[in-house]
């Protein structure tokens, strides 16, 4: 069964639910990538139209909720990428946050198969932190739990780096050695909804990189904001909201 061609009242529709749900915009410069994105559970569920595939989505019987989740989102990441983030959080925003005798507490949001958080666990090295990551796809933070990669998420790793954090598990892939996952966790999470955030402690610091330049102006906000509400509220000397693309 080939679906016919998405009409305007349902790319509107999709559109405006994908927002409500995870924040991601698709403007019309890219219906295309969302169209070609959705025909695959289309044909999958055997649906003749994308306005079926909406009411399914509403009526989310079979778990399509999550399953959109995975369509939408990029999942474009690698280790060490834009280092210099990660390495100026660690050598001028650290020293001013005043660790005491408890670990500093930082949290990824949106991050993939956890390529980022790991990052920043080794570049860290004797840093006490302890480390909360979430992402709205789970079949990415399965991917991070087993910590497994292939060449495209170490394309930036040097042979040094190579030697020392990783381990080979197969051809062409490698293994992150068990001490660099320790004090990481990772959960399933949304950044439109604040009771998906991991529960526990505030945070000194929350990384959100690479996510937001999806969203609409409405999304951004509230992403932010739940974000903001997670952070420590000055108890120590400072606190830092880190995003690349947020000025």
């Amino acid at each position: 069964m080939s679906a016919t061609a998405m009409t305007e009242e349902a790319y509107l529709l999709l559109n405006e639910l994908i927002g409500e749900w995870y924040g991601i915009d698709f403007p019309e410069p890219r219906r295309e990538i969302l169209e070609a994105r959705l025909r695959t559970r289309l044909a999958a569920l055997r649906l003749p139209s994308f306005w079926d595939y909406y009411l399914h989505l509403r009526a989310d019987t079979n778990g399509e909720r999550r399953r959109l989740a995975e369509l939408v989102t990029n999942n474009e990441t690698f280790f060490f990428r834009e280092v210099r983030q990660l390495e100026s959080f660690l050598t001028e925003a650290v020293p001013g946050l005043c660790p005491g005798p408890e670990p500093l507490r930082v949290l990824c949001a949106g991050c993939s198969s956890g390529e980022e958080p790991y990052s920043l666990r080794m570049l860290a090295e004797a840093t006490p932190l302890v480390i909360d990551a979430f992402d709205i796809d789970a079949g990415r933070i399965a991917a991070a739990c087993t910590a497994e990669y292939g060449p495209a998420a170490m394309r930036q790793v040097s042979p040094e780096q190579l030697e020392r954090f990783f381990q080979p598990c197969g051809p062409g892939q490698w293994s992150l050695h068990p001490a660099w996952r320790q004090d990481i966790r990772f959960a399933w999470g949304n950044l439109m909804d604040a009771a998906t955030f991991p529960a526990g402690h505030p945070y000194d610091a929350v990384f959100c990189r690479n996510v937001l330049i999806y969203f609409s102006p409405a999304a951004l906000r509230r992403a932010v904001a739940n974000v903001a509400a997670v952070l420590r509220p000055g108890d120590r000397k400072s606190t830092r909201l880190n995003s690349s693309h947020i000025t």
